[in-house]
């Protein structure tokens, strides 16, 4: 029983991630300036890759997952990815997995990002 429950559970959150691809809010409002301080979008070369959010002045808890698209820096302290100044933008200094991290499927899928300097 336990393991149909993870099945279908993996099953729910993974159909749902494909519903919702795609940048239109859908019956929501424009958050207020400066109110996503802790909220950050860990990025590569290419631009936004995962979420994730400050736990400290120099730490970002995301995916493990995320670690697939090689991510290079996080930009934290706006609502709008558009209007980022370079003082929004961290570098990546230390990538750490949570050691019994495999796959999506098997759950553990956490990260820490250890930025170049306080935030």
């Amino acid at each position: 029983m336990h393991v149909l429950y993870k099945l279908l559970l993996f099953h729910v959150l993974t159909c749902r991630g494909q519903i919702g691809l795609g940048s239109d809010i859908i019956h929501g409002r424009k958050s207020k300036e400066n109110s996503m301080l802790f909220m950050a979008s860990v990025q590569n070369k290419k631009g936004h890759v995962c979420g994730g959010f400050l736990v400290s002045e120099d730490f970002v808890m995301t995916a493990a997952h995320c670690d697939d698209q090689d991510p290079t820096s996080v930009v934290l302290g706006t609502h709008n990815l558009k209007k980022v100044n370079k003082d929004m933008k961290y570098k990546v200094k230390k990538k750490c997995k949570y050691p019994s991290y495999v796959d999506i499927a098997k759950g553990n899928d956490i990260m820490l990002l250890k930025l170049s300097r306080k935030a």
